[in-house]
């Protein structure tokens, strides 16, 4: 039943990027000259990871993450107001990344505890 809440989960939180990477000219708050949109890619696809490394092996993992960060960002070719940005890509796969390391090392810690 966990396993099956997780995947609808999941499944929720993929179609709440694409809601959120599909509305057109969103404008979001700006802090000076900092890249806050990064972060934003960088915490939606962050959330992401974390619901699917608990459900995935590495592999699988990577590929529907990396396809789920590509199809936002060339969502956002047609989009009025949005743009196309490899920056963007780079911040959701760096989320990938950094969502895994922290999984599999609370993974880790957990084995370790338990012996």
């Amino acid at each position: 039943m966990k396993r099956t809440v997780r995947w609808v989960l999941l499944i929720v939180w993929i179609v709440t990027i694409f809601v959120l990477t599909g509305y057109p000219k969103l404008d979001i708050p700006k802090i000076q000259d900092l890249p806050v949109d990064k972060l934003y890619h960088f915490a939606v696809f962050f959330i992401m990871g974390l619901i699917a490394a608990r459900l995935m092996k590495a592999t699988g993992f990577f590929i529907l993450g990396i396809i789920i960060v590509l199809l936002a960002e060339c969502q956002q070719l047609v989009i009025p107001g949005r743009d196309f940005e490899v920056t963007d890509m780079v911040a959701g796969a760096l989320a990938l990344v950094v969502s895994y390391v922290i999984f599999k090392q609370k993974k880790v810690e957990e084995n370790v505890s338990e012996t």
